[in-house]
């Protein structure tokens, strides 16, 4: 199992730096994608929900949406309920940019998968998932 793990590693550290690549003309990096993906889909999230959804801890993504903020793609505001609470909003640079980050996941997808037949890359993302939930259950911090 240590050489599976191997290649997903590296599978996930080349797909890094084609994302780097891809989106360095608008000022993205590393996951900030994941922020911007996440945050467009759910306006309103809150740092701590944020943090569960893409498996970080509290403190990286405080630190990710301080650079998101300073970039121009988020807003955080106070929830009107809990005022410690912050609220996590995508700016109208965050929504323009959505769906070129989405072209640009999609891309890399298409690219590490060809050759694959369909039904194969089909059984392949059922494992893939099925991994992700057992390693999910089994760190309980997410």
């Amino acid at each position: 199992m240590e050489y599976l793990m191997r290649y997903i590693n590296r599978t996930s550290r080349l797909s890094e730096l084609y994302r780097n690549d891809k989106m360095k003309e608008y000022d993205l990096r590393g996951m900030h994608h994941t922020y911007i993906l996440n945050i467009c889909r759910n306006p309103g999230v809150s740092q701590e929900d944020l943090a569960q959804l893409i498996f970080v801890n509290k403190s990286n993504v405080a630190r990710q949406l301080s650079v998101l903020e300073k970039k121009g793609y988020i807003i955080r505001k106070k929830c009107h309920q809990d005022a410690r609470r912050l609220l996590v909003y995508p700016t109208d640079k965050a929504k323009d940019v959505y769906p070129k980050v989405v072209e640009i996941l999609k891309k890399w997808n298409e690219i590490i998968v060809e050759g694959i037949p369909e039904e194969e890359q089909a059984v392949l993302e059922r494992q893939l998932k099925c991994m992700m939930e057992k390693a999910r259950a089994e760190v309980q911090d997410f």
